[in-house]
């Protein structure tokens, strides 16, 4: 006697179906440029060498982002984040922003964090600017809203 198993041949269709979409090659769309001014918190959290200690320190910053591609950094720029300005540059495809910053010392490790570098992965939805980059035992995030 032989089991025949014809019930399970649309469970079988659909699942390749399915499958098949899953794998196109097709890229994702560019998204949006963020520009205008953004405002929230800016956190560097340090893992220290040796230990699984975080220390973090947080700044209130804004973030102003203009369509031709420059940038400035205003707000709480006291002790923590520093004042910058400079140009931005969104890779709307893969989610990456490098930013150059015209106050970075040339020479040098300055002594507050300023808003520089090509390894900042971004999140841009709605109002909502999200940055992080991670550089050795330091990583750097941005919680944004935009206000306009």
């Amino acid at each position: 006697m032989k089991i025949k198993f014809n019930y399970l041949l649309p469970v079988l269709l659909v699942t390749v179906l399915v499958a098949s979409g899953c794998l196109s090659n097709k890229k994702a769309e560019p998204g949006p440029v963020p520009a205008g001014i953004f405002k929230g918190k800016f956190a560097r959290l340090h893992v220290k060498p040796g230990t699984t200690t975080i220390d973090t320190l947080k700044a209130d910053i804004i973030l102003t982002l203009n369509a031709g591609g420059t940038f400035t950094v205003t707000g709480d720029t006291a002790a923590v984040h520093a004042g910058s300005k400079g140009k931005s540059t969104f890779n709307t495809t893969d989610y990456v922003v490098a930013f150059a910053d015209d106050t970075y010392p040339a020479t040098g490790k300055p002594a507050k964090v300023h808003l520089h570098g090509a390894d900042y992965v971004y999140f841009y939805q709605g109002n909502i600017l999200q940055m992080v980059a991670n550089r050795d035992s330091i990583s750097l995030r941005y919680d944004l809203k935009r206000t306009n």
